[in-house]
């Protein structure tokens, strides 16, 4: 059978499989409407899913993707989660190996005009990174990358998060183990602009996280 035709099969059986686990109940919930709790603006990487955070995002994860976890790339879908749909929490979800960041930092002036407009929102991040196709410069881009997106976002929502109603998270989903805390953890990297781990740590605490846990999630 042609890949294409197997890929078909696992589509149409695996949504099979799904609808006999739910009960009716379970879309009647929402179908009306969606009260997510996150918007989420994640790589578009294949190897990034929500999964990595919690086991059941329907009608609680608001998704945003693109190549490089970038707000402007996607700014009106952004504004309909946070302002819209009033989530609470804007997560900026980066990882480690990003195959965007890693064209950006090598020259991307052979790619397409759509690939190469999406990707020159990242020289105002990474323009001073001058090193190519070493581990720790391109993870250093990653790191950059986000606390970049999470500026944007508390400048552009800085009266919700005054007032409390927001918080936005920066994260990279480590798969890897590159930060040596463990295969597939999220590190936090900032929050609402803080990039202090010890900082990080006390905002942390206050959710009544295990310091044992905290200390595997922040540098």
């Amino acid at each position: 059978m042609h890949l294409s035709r197997k890929l078909l099969h696992q589509i149409t059986k695996g949504n099979h499989h799904f609808l006999k686990s739910k009960e009716e109940s379970f879309f009647k919930e929402h179908i009306k409407s969606q009260k997510p709790e996150i918007t989420l603006v994640a790589c578009s990487d294949s190897r990034v899913q929500t999964e990595i955070f919690t086991e059941e995002a329907i009608n609680k994860v608001f998704v945003i993707r693109n190549i490089g976890n970038q707000i402007e790339n996607n700014l009106g879908s952004v504004d309909f989660g946070v302002l819209y749909l009033k989530t609470p929490i804007l997560f900026i979800l980066g990882h480690i190996n990003c195959g965007a960041i890693k064209t950006f930092l090598s020259g991307y002036k052979e790619e397409n005009k759509e690939i190469r407009y999406e990707l020159d929102h990242l020289h105002n991040p990474l323009n001073e990174i001058k090193s190519k196709n070493k581990d720790t410069e391109l993870q250093k881009a990653v790191e950059e990358n986000i606390h970049w997106q999470i500026d944007i976002g508390v400048r552009r929502y800085k009266e919700l998060i005054d007032k409390g109603k927001l918080t936005i998270i920066g994260g990279v989903y480590d798969f890897g183990n590159f930060y040596k805390k463990g295969y597939g953890r999220i590190i936090m990297l900032n929050i609402n602009g803080e990039r202090k781990p010890e900082k990080i740590k006390e905002t942390l605490k206050s959710t009544e996280l295990p310091e044992e846990i905290i200390n595997k999630m922040v540098l």
